[in-house]
């Protein structure tokens, strides 16, 4: 089950990334909210672990976590992306390797022995990803294990900071079920499609458990150049996202209903 070690090229005619070349004003976004996430207050255990979620599909979740990632690598800080989004992932989108290569799924089950071999080295040195692995049907089960946690804590010390990418906990809750090991959660809301109702119901939800969030991001705001919105409505961030009535969120409630 290992994986060759290779850096990972980043395709950008796949998703858009931040770079030089990415207008000012969305660099000085990610710069503001990775300066908020370095002063966020830790317990010094090692790295501090954010979990980014969302009320509900199609926020852009995955995209801020990438180019958050991103972010913090190009001040040198050494950083890890996790998907753990094991029921419709997309970090593979963004740095470019199959969707269900070994990962995450296959630490937590233990098909992989050594964490090391489902690490993903991308093209930015100070950059790795854990894939979510092969799609298992039991995701939130292995999210609660007493493995997950082990592995975070394994990892918090080898890395400057760790992002996770979490399934929308207006869907299903694993990001609320694993508070007691998260530094602080970073909540994505969509610009004109999140519902203020729903979205302040979750906030109390995160309050309610003792969840820290250490910030609100609006995303798809329209730019008034709307050089970077159409791009990102090209990559299917506009009105009607990846996704939809019929996605693999969808499909496993009925699943789990039936």
């Amino acid at each position: 089950m290992k994986n060759k070690k290779k850096n990972l090229k980043i395709d950008k005619k796949r998703a858009i990334l931040l770079d030089e070349d990415a207008p000012f004003a969305v660099r000085e976004s990610f710069g503001l909210l990775r300066t908020n996430i370095i002063y966020t207050r830790t317990d010094g255990s090692g790295a501090p672990v954010f979990g980014i979620t969302s009320a509900e599909e199609g926020a852009g979740k995955s995209t801020i976590i990438a180019n958050l990632g991103l972010s913090f690598a190009q001040i040198e800080k050494k950083v890890l992306i996790i998907d753990a989004d094991m029921r419709c992932p997309r970090q593979y989108d963004f740095f470019g390797y199959p969707k269900e290569n070994v990962g995450l799924s296959e630490i937590l089950v233990g098909m992989v022995k050594d964490k090391s071999d489902a690490i993903f080295k991308t093209s930015n040195k100070y950059l790795d990803v854990i894939s979510s692995g092969h799609l298992p049907p039991n995701p939130s089960e292995l999210i609660l294990s007493s493995r997950f946690e082990e592995l975070i804590n394994e990892l918090k010390t080898e890395y400057d900071f760790i992002f996770i990418d979490f399934p929308p906990v207006g869907v299903v809750a694993d990001a609320l079920s694993v508070v007691s090991i998260m530094s602080g959660y970073i909540f994505v809301i969509r610009a004109n499609v999140s519902d203020y109702v729903r979205v302040t119901e979750i906030i109390e939800n995160f309050e309610k458990v003792n969840a820290n969030i250490s910030g609100i991001v609006l995303s798809d705001v329209n730019l008034k150049d709307g050089i970077f919105a159409s791009k990102y409505k090209r990559n299917g961030y506009g009105r009607y996202g990846k996704y939809g009535k019929y996605s693999k969120y969808s499909n496993y409630n009925k699943q789990k209903k039936s």
